[in-house]
């Protein structure tokens, strides 16, 4: 495991240091959003949206569209459509708490939210990486809405308190940039 995880550091610094500095509005192909990117930060494709500023083990700012009634990787639990907000929160947390490299799982908070006029949750947690050997502590604000049949959710995450408090408005200001659109056709 100590070596997956520094092929993962390693994997994530060579991403970091090939992407660019965007800010703007971005609809990456084939996402249903739009969102405008911080200036300054550099976004990382994957399968979801991926952006950070300084370092991803420092603060980064996630968007994602999934499918619903895929399967989690650690509960094998589903998000459906007729899921209540704190159905689908519930199945958020049940995953997290699931994953064996998270340590320290702490809920500090599970409430309803509206993200751009969808009925949706917002959770705020503490854990700590079972690989991380510096015990570091990490902060993570975590909106998601179902609509139709796909499941949004915006996350940001930052290293202690100081990188949270540090970047908290700039991801209030991209969740609030937040559109549901029709994807690009390829």
């Amino acid at each position: 495991m100590r070596k997956t995880f520094w092929f993962i550091l390693l994997l994530s610094a060579a991403a970091f240091m090939a992407c660019a500095h965007t800010g703007g509005v971005y609809q990456p192909p084939s996402y249903s959003f739009t969102v405008d990117i911080p200036e300054g930060w550099r976004k990382i494709d994957r399968p979801y949206l991926y952006m950070t500023k300084e370092d991803p083990f420092l603060q980064n700012m996630i968007v994602q569209n999934r499918p619903i009634g895929m399967p989690f990787r650690f509960t094998k639990k589903k998000i459906n459509k007729n899921m209540l907000p704190e159905e689908a929160a519930q199945v958020i947390i049940d995953e997290i708490a699931s994953d064996e490299n998270i340590l320290n799982f702490i809920v500090l908070s599970n409430s309803p939210a509206e993200i751009q006029e969808h009925d949706g949750f917002m959770i705020l947690f503490t854990y700590k990486y079972k690989e991380d050997k510096e015990g570091s502590t990490f902060k993570t604000l975590y909106y998601g809405f179902i609509k139709g049949d796909t499941f949004f959710n915006l996350r940001y995450t930052a290293a202690d308190q100081l990188y949270f408090q540090k970047d908290i408005e700039t991801f209030r200001r991209m969740l609030n940039s937040f559109q549901v659109v029709s994807p690009k056709r390829l």
